[in-house]
């Protein structure tokens, strides 16, 4: 009872995020693949992203279908299996009918920061929005001209769907 109620006093004043434990989770594993097997974990700790990526997007995918919708960008942020609003400040916009997406405040990429391994974090970021996103329907483009893990202030997401 009294580490019950000592807890409730505290609150959440020590505790991790769940995205930023995996985030730091996953820095230290690639960090130890890394340091094994040089450039080979690194170009491993991509490709398990990268399957890890498609592999979610493929779900998304067949649960948008199981609801008869189409697998479209609108759908796929409907549908997506990230809670993003609990890890990420963002602000969505339509500039010429395409979505974009700036994010300024990032669980994952403070987490790298705060344990000082954001080399390894880029890995995740380099390839995981690409991943799931073809994943989900490989006829959609996203472009990300800035991102914070590699020294950006903003991840800035780019959705094409419709043709400049």
């Amino acid at each position: 009872m009294e580490v019950l109620k000592a807890q409730s006093e505290v609150g959440k004043k020590y505790k991790t995020h769940f995205f930023a434990m995996f985030s730091q989770f996953f820095c230290t594993i690639t960090e130890e693949v890394i340091n094994q097997f040089g450039d080979n974990g690194r170009e491993a700790m991509a490709k398990a992203v990268i399957r890890y990526g498609e592999e979610r997007g493929r779900r998304i995918a067949k649960l948008v279908k199981s609801q008869g919708k189409e697998l479209n960008i609108k759908n796929f942020f409907i549908y997506g299996d990230l809670d993003s609003r609990s890890i990420l400040k963002y602000k969505p916009k339509i500039v010429d009918g395409n979505p974009e997406i700036i994010i300024r405040d990032c669980v994952f990429c403070n987490a790298c920061r705060e344990w000082g391994k954001e080399e390894y974090g880029k890995i995740y970021c380099e390839f995981i929005d690409h991943a799931v996103l073809k994943g989900y329907n490989p006829n959609l483009i996203l472009e990300l001209p800035s991102r914070m893990m590699l020294g950006d202030k903003k991840c800035h997401f780019k959705y094409i769907v419709k043709k400049r």
